[in-house]
Formats: C-alpha cells, sequence, structure tokens
C-alpha cells in the first residue's frame, strides 16, 4: 500500500490538470464494480420467481425489546428477510412466474430488465476503461516531455556520464511501465475493491455462514501476494538494468556501424545482444512467473473449498435460488481478488520505473542562471579570463588560465591532444562553470549573465556536424528563431551551398535524413555554416570544422569561413596548423596552461614548441 501512495504522490502533479476527467471514470469504475452485485441478485431475483419460492416474512422484534438485545445473527437474518421481502414484491410486479397470469409490467420486465441492467454494466466499463486509458495516455505523454525537457536541460558533465540506452529507457520504458499501472492499475484498484465489498455483502445476506468459508483461504492468499510481489520487483529491476544495457548496445552499433562492418564485428554485436536479450527474457520470465502464481494458488484454494460448500448445502437443504447466486458471486468473488493480487505485482514492478523517474526528475544542471541575471544584448568589449581553473572531477584541465579576447581579435588555439583546447571552449560556451576564477563578458561576470543571452552572441561550427531530420531549409533555419527565407537563401549562398542545395530533389524542403547522412561531409559543413551565417552572431567559434575534409572540400569549406568571419571575433581551434595562419593571435595550450601566445610568423620563427608540431606537419619557419 506503502508503495502505491508512493506512485500515486508522484503521478499526482500530472493528474492534477485532468482530475476531472479521471474522478467521472473512477464514478464510472465503482458503478461497474458495484453492477456485478446487481446481476446477482437480478439472476436470484429470477430463479426464485420462476421456482415460486416465497421469502420468509421479515422478523419482528418483540414489544418491549431493544434492538440492541438482539444477537448480531439475529440482525444479520432481519436485514436479509427484509430485503428478500421487497425483492419477491418488487419482482412479483415486473417479472412473471410460472402458473401466473402475464401482465404487461411482466413482459416489459422479462424483456427490458436484463438488456438494461447488461446496457448499464456496459456503458459503466466502456466509460471507465476509456477515460482512464484516456487520463493516462495524457499523463505519461506529459511525464515523457517532462522527462525530454529535463535531460534536454541538464549540463554537460550528466551527458558525460550517463548512458544512452538508459535515457532513452527512462523516456520510454519507464514512463511505458508507469502508464500501464495508470491505465489498468487504477481503474483495477476502484472496480476490485467494489466488487469484492458488493459481492462480499451480497453473500454474507444469502447465507452468512457461508460466506465465512471464504475467509480460510484470505491470509493465505494475502501471503502468496506479498512474497510474490517482493521477487516481481526484485526481478523487475534487474530486467530493466539488462534492458537500459541492450538498449545502450543499440544506440552503439548503430553510431559506429561503418567501424562494425569494416573490422567484420557483426558476429560479436550480435553475440553480445543476444547474451542481453537472454538476460531481459530471464529477468521477465520471473516477473512474469511471480505475476501469475498468486492467481491461480488463490483460485485453486477457493475452488478446493467448493466441495465441503455443497456437502454444507445439501445437508442443510439451502434453496436453489439463493445457492446458485451464492455460487455465482463465489466465482465472482474470486475473479477480482485475483486482479488485486495481479495489481499488487505491478505496482511492485511500476516503483522500479518510478524511482528512475524521480531520479532523473530530481537532476539539476550543475550549470544554472541566477533569479536576476544582468541583461546582455551585445558584444562591445572583450571576454576576460581572471586565474580559471577547471577540472572533470578529480583531473584537472585547466590551470590558472589568464585569457583576454578583445572584440575584434582572431583567436587560434593549439595543442596537443588532452592539451584543454575543447575544454576552453567548452567554458567560453558556458558548458561548464570554472572550478576556480572567474569568465568575464564586457566586465560582467558569466555567473550573472543568462546563458541564452551568452549563447546568442555566439555561433559553434564544429568537426562533428549535427544535421537534424528536417529540411534543409529546417537546419539553417535552427541558427535563429524566426529567419526568414530570404535570410536563409542569402546564407546559403554565403556558404557557397546554394548550388548543391538546387541540385537536390526538394531544394529547400528536401529532408536531409537522420545527421543529413545522404550528404557528403563538405556539404554538411557548409549547411552548418549556412546555420551560423543566419545566427549572424558576433563571436565566432571554429572547432576543428576542416578537420574531417579533403583537400577539395577544404578549400570549398575554408572558402566560407574565411567569409564568415570577417568582422567578426573568432576563436579557432586547429589541429590542422596552416588554417591558423590568417589568425591575428595563437595561443599554444599544454597540460591547461598557456606555453606561447603570438602570431603565426612568430611562433614559427621562436622554434618553439609550435614551430615543433608545425614541422611535424611539413611547415618549415620560412612557410608564406
Amino acid at each position: 500500500m506503502q508503495k502505491a501512495f508512493h506512485i500515486l504522490k508522484f503521478a499526482w502533479p500530472f493528474l492534477r490538470p485532468y482530475r476531472w476527467r479521471l474522478g467521472f471514470s473512477l464514478g464510472a469504475a465503482a458503478l461497474f464494480g458495484l453492477s456485478n452485485a446487481l446481476v446477482l441478485w437480478t439472476v436470484k431475483s429470477v430463479l426464485a420467481r420462476l421456482e415460486g419460492e416465497v421469502p420468509v416474512a421479515a422478523q419482528n422484534l418483540p414489544e418491549g425489546v431493544a434492538s440492541a438485545a438482539l444477537s448480531w445473527t439475529d440482525r444479520i437474518q432481519s436485514l436479509k428477510d427484509t430485503i428478500n421481502a421487497l425483492s419477491h414484491q418488487w419482482a412479483t410486479q415486473w417479472l412473471p412466474g410460472f402458473g401466473e397470469p402475464l401482465t404487461t409490467q411482466h413482459i416489459l420486465g422479462a424483456c427490458l430488465l436484463v438488456p438494461l441492467i447488461a446496457a448499464f454494466r456496459g456503458s459503466m466499463e466502456f466509460f471507465s476503461k476509456y477515460g482512464i486509458g484516456w487520463v493516462g495516455e495524457r499523463v505519461v505523454n506529459d511525464l515523457r516531455i517532462k522527462v525530454f525537457g529535463t535531460l534536454s536541460h541538464l549540463s554537460l558533465d550528466y551527458f558525460n556520464q550517463a548512458k544512452m540506452g538508459d535515457m532513452i529507457t527512462r523516456i520510454n520504458g519507464d514512463t511505458a511501465m508507469l502508464q500501464t499501472c495508470l491505465s489498468s492499475g487504477i481503474r483495477n484498484s476502484i472496480t476490485s475493491p467494489m466488487t469484492v465489498l458488493s459481492v462480499l455483502a451480497l453473500l454474507l445476506i444469502l447465507d452468512w455462514q457461508l460466506t465465512c468459508y471464504l475467509f480460510l483461504v484470505m491470509p493465505v492468499a494475502i501471503a502468496c501476494i506479498v512474497i510474490f510481489g517482493r521477487k516481481a520487483r526484485k526481478a523487475s529491476r534487474k530486467a530493466v538494468m539488462a534492458h537500459v544495457d541492450q538498449s545502450s548496445l543499440i544506440v552503439e552499433m548503430l553510431q559506429s556501424i561503418r567501424v562494425i562492418k569494416a573490422y567484420a564485428l557483426e558476429r560479436l554485436q550480435n553475440e553480445r545482444f543476444a547474451r542481453l536479450s537472454r538476460q531481459v527474457f530471464g529477468f521477465n520470465m520471473k516477473t512474469i512467473r511471480s505475476q501469475e502464481k498468486v492467481g491461480p494458488l488463490v483460485e485453486s484454494m477457493g475452488v478446493g473449498l467448493m466441495g465441503g460448500l455443497i456437502l454444507f448445502v445439501v445437508a442443510t437443504n439451502r434453496q436453489m435460488s439463493d445457492m446458485v447466486a451464492f455460487f455465482a458471486g463465489l466465482a465472482t468473488f474470486y475473479s477480482p481478488v485475483k486482479k488485486l493480487a495481479s495489481l499488487h505485482v505491478m505496482i511492485e514492478k511500476t516503483s522500479v520505473g518510478v524511482e528512475r523517474l524521480m531520479q532523473i526528475l530530481s537532476q539539476q544542471p550543475t550549470v544554472q542562471d541566477t533569479k536576476n541575471p544582468l541583461p546582455v544584448h551585445d558584444f562591445r568589449e572583450s571576454i576576460v579570463f581572471k586565474q580559471v581553473d577547471f577540472a572533470y572531477e578529480s583531473q584537472r584541465v585547466i590551470e590558472k588560465l589568464d585569457l583576454t579576447l578583445p572584440k575584434g581579435q582572431k583567436l587560434g588555439i593549439a595543442g596537443e591532444s588532452g592539451s584543454g583546447k575543447s575544454t576552453l571552449i567548452n567554458l567560453l560556451l558556458r558548458f561548464f562553470d570554472p572550478s576556480s576564477g572567474e569568465i568575464l563578458l564586457d566586465g560582467k561576470p558569466y555567473s550573472k549573465i543568462a546563458q541564452e543571452d551568452l549563447r546568442r552572441l555566439m555561433a559553434l561550427v564544429s568537426q562533428d556536424v549535427v544535421l537534424f531530420d528536417q529540411s534543409v531549409h529546417e537546419n539553417i533555419a535552427l541558427g535563429r528563431d524566426g529567419a526568414s527565407a530570404e535570410e536563409i537563401h542569402k546564407a546559403a549562398a554565403k556558404a557557397h551551398a546554394t548550388s548543391f542545395i538546387e541540385k537536390l530533389p526538394k531544394g529547400y524542403d528536401t529532408m536531409l535524413g537522420e545527421r543529413g547522412i545522404s550528404l557528403s561531409g563538405g556539404q554538411r559543413q557548409r549547411i552548418a555554416i549556412a546555420r551560423a551565417f543566419v545566427r549572424d552572431a558576433p563571436i565566432l567559434i571554429l572547432d576543428e570544422a576542416t578537420a574531417a575534409l579533403d583537400s577539395a572540400s577544404e578549400a570549398e569549406v575554408q572558402s566560407a569561413i574565411d567569409e564568415l568571419s570577417e568582422e567578426r571575433t573568432v576563436v579557432c581551434i586547429a589541429h590542422r596548423l596552416s588554417t591558423l595562419k590568417q589568425m591575428d593571435r595563437i595561443l599554444v595550450l599544454s597540460h591547461g596552461r598557456i606555453i606561447e601566445d603570438g602570431t603565426f610568423e612568430a611562433l614559427m620563427q621562436r622554434g618553439g614548441h609550435f614551430a615543433r608540431m608545425a614541422k611535424a606537419q611539413g611547415m618549415e619557419a620560412n612557410h608564406k
């Protein structure tokens, strides 16, 4: 019960907007549960009329005897006699009996009674299933959007540690588990108890002594529910983790398909996937076994008592209509009990997913905006790094960095792999905050500037070009919200992309597919440059923008980059040092420190670290 309240507490903020529809659906579910007793009582009434049974008159209390003096068995018998008398009066009026003349009311009752009850029961079932299903779908849709939004706003350090498969499982698998619990679980939590209570009340009225037999199996049933629920929870937790590994493997395989084929790794990847699939299958089967064992055990114990009940009925000469209704009620009683048992197992399974969803929704980005950020609309003077340190966990990457980037300067950054080049760019974009020190934009601390305002001043063109499964027009327009078609076409022309875009099947309306796989590397990079042109930001960041291109594509892309760089502040990371010749200033990093600083020619003439890297690439000091 505690876990059920825990799940409901988590889901309530998402349920609240739909509470009126939910309330109506739960009311319909309650009426559906009560209708089971109504059906049983109708069957009893019809059989009693057909057999010509006459109910015992209601017990009258002797004069002067207080009702409190009656025993509880006398009270039950008195209530039963009263209900039977009222039911007989109603049935005599509306239901035909053997040897009695038919009346109009008898004909209407015989023709309409059962269909009306069936229609009422069916409509309540429909409204409850449809309404709760609708609410469940909306809640899970809102929850998925919430989880997706939370993930998208987390800082980069979270994504550096999290598994792709784990994030996909949280968005799809965990929310789907909650959806099942909300759709069928909430309905069963209403219909099953209402059915149990109403049928139990009916059974007590029909024969309280026989009903007591039901309670002989209840302790055993409850014990089964608890034991197998715990087993299902344990197996479900392991199944989720195995599913996360499986999803991660799928993502890994799809992203690395060229390497897999180049090294003939298909068989190895298939074996890994098959092993994880067997684990998922095994844990799922343990969950199913735990869930499905409860119902048969409870039902078997109930049926096991049936023989004793039959002997008792024969020995005590009970009325046939009562016994038919009683045994029908007994069968009806165990069905919702089995659903409640399955509901407990479902709640145990769902609690695993809810814990994971709560964990992700409680995550906060490590880089956060202040409540009242300083207004920033343009870049006027400089960006200054003051004694900046940064470390990934315990590994220091940037150490005591002092740097001033004036407006309009073109700054190149060089260094060996792991020297801190990319980290410097990440700090510039405020993907991370410094461990110590501060960064200032026109004298304003980065920490007091809204991230959106800061990044609006910057355009990024990187080696890893990211194109989305949208049209060419939409991919370029991502550079700036509200960009017109004319601006997009001009940006494409400046990026030297018009020629190949116009040759695409639908021009600017051509869908590029996932990651723009239908385009060449140079074409994808020019789309990215057009996006930067549309952004029209005063600060341009180039992160190995031409490193992955062949010489012909590099020349075309470099020409577009040169045009994009005009009248802008540029920060350029380059492994191919020849691309830094046009920079006003070049910094050489090593282990997070600036070890050289100067122009391209000055660094070449100095014969230091930069000159040695250039010589390794075939450039000499007198290189023009």
